[in-house]
């Protein structure tokens, strides 16, 4: 999911993309405050007894038939569930659905029940006992209006108006504990339902949007009944609903691995929108661009996992985006929203984090696709907006990705914009970096996808295949970026002689209580004249490095992290004439100058026959002095002005083996 904070404006009709903030988190901090204090009173009721009912079957299948409408958040209607025991016996189904919702009855294997309930926690006897392996039916028949706040933008079920376009639309977002909120269900993340049909009887001028394949419309009576089934597996908080005056607007994209056949991209679009100029020359144009994602990211992550039935989009009225499967709810579009919750399909849908303190298996790879789309899609904004992101994480000294399963509790942590989508992000980036070879880089991610299709993944997960897969260790990596707090800053500072490089870089970090050294691999960009620029991949593995790099050139300029693959502060880079120089005037135990400081003769002797020249520059570069070298040599620039010089002793072939600081009196 992503949620952006809007102006005002944009409700009056300005383009969304002008006024947008990139944190993508911010909306989820309105806060399930409300459902977590209703989950924390189921546990503290009856914990036991809760999880031992949640956890006695595998649901297999669900059916939700319901009546709703665009302007109200009054559902009606009955969900049927096929489920399997898991334990040795089960003589009690357990579900929830929120109090605000009326019972009217509840039928297991077709025999209407007896039913009790404590606040959300709806339980049934069974008829008789069931025993492991077993399959049974349920259907719950309700009724009632949905209850405000809770999901994590927004409530689980919503109604409101468009300030843009002034369409009624009714929505679901269930993300991450409100599902119960509109419909009878089981909230564990680990027990995907196998597969889920979703039918919606509404005015026959409203549109109903769902999650798979729109198998029939049927008129009844002076409604109409969307008929949505998917085969496909999928979590409890993403299948979806959205009600509204729609018209479609449907795109196709063509994948390289579909050898000619496409990927259907639905789109409903608010009927006053989709015809408007406004609306066409802007947000359309974005919309249009999904193509090309669904491509780019077929080919990176591994074919669409639901291309057999659809990908597409829903219109609600709020500021941000919700990754429903087959089906993301937007508030408008954007290019990076849109390439996130298409990331999301893979990353969220196909994989689900485990528990939600793996958060950073879905949103952390949504928001590295934003990164990984603006690089070779959207180039013009790629790093102003990796900035932006690694910016927003270094506003504080500290912070994990990592949190323990007691914060699942805590939405402000769940969905930190600071730490769960920009450093999370940032670190898979940082990851790419280094296994610094994207031959190995995308298969990995691919295969992992494979491997782990409609199932969960926790990072530790990840984190393993990641280490089978490419032969590395990446233990080091995960307690610095993952587990670990805060960020390195670099003070750099360089210098350059014919023929080489000098490059000191100091580091420090933020919390050097949690992580005193990033050790980690960087880039040096040296921009020099006569050449093209060059750019050098070095490992800091000490608090202090220095880099001697061969190089022809005289250097201009020199770059910390050019292409941005590391969050982090930089002090300089800035010129230091001293360094690389040798303070003592002594070149091993064979080459001696005196005197130095002179007034302009230094005389240079060694043990050693010198074979090749002695070179003497002034500190902007310019050769002043050129001359073979021998056993013995006088320097002489007693007409060149006081100050300093460097001299350089070149072999034969050109080759640069010392050089040391000349001062002139």
């Amino acid at each position: 999911m992503k949620k952006l904070l809007l102006s005002l404006a944009l409700f009056a009709g300005v383009s969304a993309s002008a006024q947008k903030t990139h944190y993508c988190a911010e909306g989820k901090i309105k806060s399930l405050n409300h459902q977590l204090a209703v989950q924390n009173a189921h546990k503290a009721s009856a914990p036991t007894a809760w999880i031992s009912h949640e956890r006695a079957y595998d649901v297999k299948f669900v059916h939700l038939n319901l009546n709703c409408e665009r302007n109200t958040k009054y559902i009606s209607g009955n969900v049927k569930s096929v489920q399997t025991v898991t334990l040795a016996t089960l003589d009690t189904f357990a579900c929830l659905l929120h109090q605000a919702f009326t019972i009217d009855s509840i039928y297991i294997n077709g025999a209407k029940r007896s039913f009790v309930r404590k606040d959300s926690i709806v339980k049934v006897k069974t008829a008789s006992t069931l025993t492991s392996g077993q399959t049974f039916t349920t259907i719950v028949y309700y009724k009632g209006t949905a209850p405000t706040g809770g999901s994590a933008i927004g409530s689980g079920y919503s109604t409101g108006t468009s300030g843009s376009w002034g369409n009624q639309a009714t929505w679901s977002l269930s993300e991450s504990f409100v599902a119960y909120h509109w419909w009878p269900c089981k909230q564990e993340l680990t027990d995907k339902i196998d597969s889920s049909w979703v039918y919606v009887t509404t005015d026959s001028t409203n549109k109903v949007g769902s999650n798979g394949i729109l198998k029939n419309v049927v008129t009844v009576g002076n409604k109409k009944r969307y008929e949505w089934k998917s085969r496909s597996m999928i979590d409890y908080y993403l299948i979806s609903v959205a009600v509204a005056r729609y018209k479609e607007y449907n795109v196709y994209a063509k994948p390289t691995y579909l050898a000619g056949d496409s990927i259907f991209i639905q789109n409903y679009i608010y009927d006053g929108a989709i015809n408007n100029p406004t609306w066409i020359s802007g947000q359309k144009v974005q919309l249009d661009r999904i193509k090309q994602t669904m491509e780019f990211l077929c080919d990176r992550y591994g074919m669409y996992p639901y291309y057999k039935e659809k990908y597409g989009h829903c219109m609600a009225p709020f500021g941000g985006g919700m990754e429903h499967q087959t089906m993301s709810s937007m508030g408008f579009f954007d290019f990076e929203i849109d390439a996130h919750e298409l990331g999301h399909q893979w990353w969220g849908d196909n994989v689900t984090c485990k528990s939600w303190s793996d958060i950073w298996i879905n949103e952390g790879f949504a928001s590295y696709t934003e990164h990984l789309c603006n690089q070779y899609l959207n180039p013009s904004a790629f790093m102003t907006s990796l900035n932006s992101a690694h910016n927003n994480v270094m506003t504080q000294n500290g912070g994990s990705v990592y949190f323990t399963n007691s914060d699942t509790m805590n939405t402000n942590r769940i969905f930190s914009g600071r730490l769960t989508y920009d450093k999370g992000g940032a670190i898979v980036r940082t990851l790419q970096f280094e296994i610094n070879n994207d031959s190995v880089w995308f298969p990995l991610l691919r295969g992992f996808q494979n491997t782990y299709k409609n199932t969960v993944a926790s990072t530790v997960d990840f984190k393993n295949y990641a280490q089978t897969f490419t032969g590395m260790n990446f233990t080091q990596f995960f307690n610095q970026w993952y587990y670990g707090q805060g960020y390195p800053t670099f003070a750099v500072t360089w210098n350059s002689m014919p023929g080489k490089a000098f490059v000191k870089s100091v580091q420090t970090t933020s919390m050097p209580s949690s992580v005193p050294l990033f050790i980690t691999p960087m880039e040096y960009k040296f921009a020099r004249t006569g050449y093209p620029d060059t750019t050098v991949r070095v490992m800091h593995s000490n608090a202090t490095e220095n880099y001697t790099i061969s190089m022809l050139g005289t250097v201009t300029s020199v770059t910390l992290d050019p292409n941005q693959w590391v969050i982090n502060k930089v002090t300089g880079p800035s010129k230091d004439i001293t360094l690389g120089v040798d303070e003592n005037f002594v070149w091993a135990n064979d080459v001696l100058i005196t005197p130095n400081p002179s007034y302009g003769i230094f005389e240079i002797s060694s043990e050693k026959n010198l074979e090749g020249s002695i070179e003497v520059y002034d500190v902007s570069g310019k050769l002043i002095l050129s001359q073979v070298a021998q056993s013995h040599n006088s320097i002489d620039i007693t007409k060149e002005a006081a100050g300093v010089y460097y001299l350089t002793i070149k072999d034969k072939s050109g080759n640069l083996i010392r050089s040391s600081k000349l001062i002139k009196e």
